[in-house]
């Protein structure tokens, strides 16, 4: 009888091995690899998992990122000492009320979202990024599965 491999050490396997092609990808593109594992990061912490986690990420994710690019854009706009302080306000106010509607309710994707438009400066390649990382997160949740199904437990 052979022993199965444990499953944690095949999600860990598929999760390293995609991660290490997205660097490679990212790298060649010009894209942010950070921010492709903080958009990996937001699918495994989301609500959901599989195709059905795609909605709600992407809106979260993407609402987060929205609010900080208007933020930056109106940060380097108007010459006011504090805007920084206003638009934390505003932003952060309106990511967890914006937490009561069913499609943005996953309030830390719009935290990742936003975070992660603020560590780039404003920089536009966020978007592609971070898309591309949530895809990254399904794929390596697929993968993982796939694996355990193989060669796991199947669970």
């Amino acid at each position: 009888m052979s022993k199965k491999i444990s499953d944690n050490t095949l999600c860990a396997f598929a999760t390293a091995f995609l991660c290490t092609i997205w660097i490679l990808i990212a790298n060649n593109l010009g894209m942010l690899g950070w921010a492709g594992f903080a958009g990996c990061t937001a699918y495994f912490a989301g609500p959901k998992k599989g195709l059905n986690a795609l909605p709600i990420t992407f809106t979260c994710v993407g609402s987060g990122v929205l609010y900080a690019l208007i933020s930056v854009y109106f940060g380097n706009q108007i010459n006011f000492a504090h805007i920084g302080l206003v638009f934390t306000f505003v932003t952060t106010f309106l990511m967890c009320f914006a937490g009561k509607s069913k499609i943005l309710a996953f309030v830390p994707g719009a935290f990742i979202g936003s975070f992660s438009t603020f560590a780039s400066g404003g920089d536009f390649m966020i978007i592609p990024s971070i898309a591309a990382g949530i895809f990254l997160g399904l794929f390596c949740d697929t993968l993982g599965i796939k694996l355990c199904n193989i060669f796991g437990s199947g669970k």
